[in-house]
């Protein structure tokens, strides 16, 4: 490949698609202009230009945006992999606005992203004529680019998408509350998806939704009729539709009666249907209907599955919340040590947390000489403080590395969880005061705490005490990414951190602490957690679900006592090649079959002297190994041979398989980090 292409695939690494990569992109072709474009069909788009656009007064954006219906050359590009027109102007299928602006041959060229993404060679002074070796450069640079937008819409998009999804559990599930929430959030579903119409069937709660921008058509209705069983959204959740599926009116010279009504109705032309399983039953089912012709793209598609399955669990926790509300009068102290032991069941690092919590506040209550009625509310608020990280995925709430923006953002979040759940223990007394509490324990005298930015005068007094307590438990307990502190060592942490504790508060309850730090121990060590799920725990905590391998962060300490210690050893990466591919042709779960298959065999090294297997990533497998260094390799040479025939397909299964040596490393991440680029150095070779 000549140096120019090599130069600008350099420059588009260092900085990314802005326009002095796509002005070299526009000179090293020879062409005018170059537009990068990813379209979401649901309204969202991206676009980076060369200076020919604005120098002449072109609207790049509003311009795709415009004849995004109507691009055929687009959407043959797309669909084909690139499109060439040679004469643009005398073409009839050109579009006429794109004819206005001059546009007298174009190059379209589709990147392999998750979404509708193209770039363009466009020549507006003279015509252009596009070849094989135009192709081929095209191909050479195009998985280059691929990757830098799909990284830049991600980043930009991710957030915005999580924010906007962000709907708030029900007030309670009386028919009037829940249909005006759900005429509310169905409202802006559509909003959202762009949807001229959505169904909703949700059987195990008898919930049966139909929802347009027309309000007289929509309705919310809590038993099946004849209506509901006319729906498509019912017809599949009656066939047990196993994944999201697309329905086209007029595909066939007969389409189904209900896809005709909808069509006849309110011009529906394409049919998004999202099913909703949970353990293997099928919850129900969301449908997503729009008038005009659909490209769904796989970005589409998860979006919809995203928001599918957050409504229908917001739905889930109101209920089951509104049934334990019903109980709770009748054993109260049992349902709040079940919401304890639920956390606990989940974090075996938070072990005894909240009961340590509420005893130190209580505690603190006391010395401040507050009464005992008070000091009982604060008592129960320190049990409840946590329990809204029942809806904090394990993924994040186990994390033993620093949390991503929007990780941190879902950790958040779970003040506002622990408030609705406390907010239906309708019998508690002074059940808003507890509330209130339970809400703001995480809030900062200085206003930088979550989730209302309260500043410290505005924080009840409560919430304040609990703040106190819940660092101090914090800083003297274990965590996966550091050790406990002593506790004269956390109280000079939490006295020089100014701005975040009540400092009144947090002098007075000095000895408080100290005095009643092996007390407290002593009582988390009696958790509600049963000692049998506590030792299950442990010992699946680092086990990947899938394979039974270790879970990276076991692999990492282990590195980490290796390197230390001294002694010589190699870690192996063993990576499917093509691995997306395989999913998307054979399937998923013949996908995961596969990587059960190659864990099982990678396993048998442990013969060789190999151990500490783990899957590192999504098709990545790391190990290591201290001896028989040739016989490792020879066996990783024939691995093809060895999975081969678990699975039907893929008919050409490969792997790229790399090591390093600890003599050429210091540190566990100069190892790793060394690994993954030489694993993506022998993937380009090949």
């Amino acid at each position: 490949m000549d140096k120019g292409l090599i130069e600008l695939i350099n420059l588009l690494m260092k900085s990314g698609i802005e326009r002095d990569f796509l002005d070299g992109f526009a000179n090293y072709f020879n062409v005018d202009a170059v537009s990068v474009v990813a379209l979401k069909d649901f309204n969202i788009t991206f676009a980076k230009t060369s200076s020919f656009f604005e120098k002449n007064s072109l609207d790049i954006l509003r311009l795709y945006k415009q004849t995004k219906h109507n691009n055929v050359y687009f959407e043959r590009s797309i669909k084909k992999g690139h499109c060439i027109v040679q004469n643009y102007q005398e073409d009839k299928l050109a579009n006429p606005m794109w004819k206005l602006t001059g546009l007298k041959s174009v190059l379209l060229y589709s990147l392999n992203t998750e979404f509708n993404s193209v770039i363009a060679l466009e020549s507006f002074k003279r015509k252009r004529v596009f070849g094989d070796d135009d192709l081929g450069k095209m191909k050479f640079i195009s998985p280059f680019i691929s990757r830098i937008i799909e990284n830049a819409v991600y980043k930009e998009l991710l957030e915005k998408e999580i924010v906007r999804l962000d709907a708030e559990l029900p007030g309670g599930v009386d028919k009037n509350t829940l249909r005006v929430w759900l005429v509310d959030n169905l409202g802006k579903i559509m909003n959202l998806t762009k949807a001229k119409a959505i169904s909703l069937i949700y059987p195990k709660y008898s919930i049966y939704s139909f929802a347009t921008n027309d309000e007289n058509t929509g309705f919310v209705k809590f038993r099946k009729t004849k209506d509901i069983e006319s729906l498509l959204v019912y017809r599949m959740y009656q066939e047990r539709l196993k994944a999201p599926a697309v329905f086209v009116y007029g595909m066939s010279k007969k389409s189904p009666k209900c896809l005709e009504d909808v069509y006849k109705r309110f011009g529906i032309k394409n049919v998004l249907i999202v099913p909703v399983w949970d353990n293997e039953q099928l919850e129900g089912v969301f449908g997503y209907g729009y008038q005009t012709d659909m490209y769904f793209s796989l970005y589409d598609v998860n979006i919809v599955k995203l928001i599918t399955k957050r409504l229908f669990q917001l739905l889930g926790m109101s209920f089951e919340f509104s049934r334990l509300s019903k109980v709770v009068t009748e054993n109260e102290e049992e349902i709040i040590n079940s919401f304890v032991m639920t956390i606990e069941m989940r974090d075996v690092y938070t072990k005894g947390h909240s009961q340590r919590v509420a005893f130190y506040a209580k505690k603190i209550a006391h010395k401040l000489g507050l009464n005992k009625k008070f000091a009982d509310k604060i008592y129960v608020a320190g049990l409840l403080h946590d329990v809204g990280k029942i809806g904090v995925p394990d993924a994040v709430l186990m994390k033993p590395s620093k949390l991503s923006n929007v990780e941190y953002e879902m950790i958040k979040y779970h003040p506002v969880l622990s408030y609705k759940i406390v907010d239906q223990f309708r019998s508690l007394k002074d059940l808003k005061t507890i509330a209130k509490m339970v809400r703001h324990h995480h809030e900062r005298c200085d206003g930088r705490g979550y989730p209302d930015g309260l500043m410290c005068e505005k924080i009840s007094k409560g919430a304040r005490i609990l703040a106190v307590a819940d660092v101090f438990d914090a800083l003297t307990t274990s965590r996966p990414y550091r050790r406990a502190f002593e506790p004269k060592k956390a109280i000079e942490i939490m006295l020089e951190e100014k701005g975040h504790l009540d400092e009144k508060i947090l002098n007075r309850a000095l000895d408080v602490l100290i005095d009643s730090f092996e007390e407290a121990i002593e009582l988390g060590k009696s958790s509600l957690i049963p000692k049998a799920f506590d030792e299950y725990k442990r010992k699946f905590s680092h086990i990947d679900s899938l394979t039974g391998l270790l879970t990276r962060s076991k692999l990492l300490r282990k590195l980490d006592d290796l390197i230390k210690g001294g002694n010589g050893f190699r870690t192996y990466m063993v990576d499917v090649k093509g691995m997306d591919s395989i999913n998307i042709e054979c399937g998923s779960e013949k996908g995961d079959v596969l990587l059960i298959k190659l864990a099982d065999t990678v396993k048998n090294l442990s013969e060789l002297g190999c151990k500490y297997f783990t899957r590192y990533g999504g098709d990545s497998f790391v190990f290591i190994c201290e001896s028989h260094f040739k016989n490792v390799d020879d066996f990783l040479a024939n691995l093809a041979d060895y999975v081969k025939g678990v699975v039907n397909c893929p008919k050409n299964l490969r792997f790229t398989t790399v090591h390093i040596d600890s003599k050429e490393v210091g540190r566990t991440q100069e190892l790793i980090l060394l690994l993954r680029k030489r694993k993506n150095l022998l993937s380009h070779r090949t």
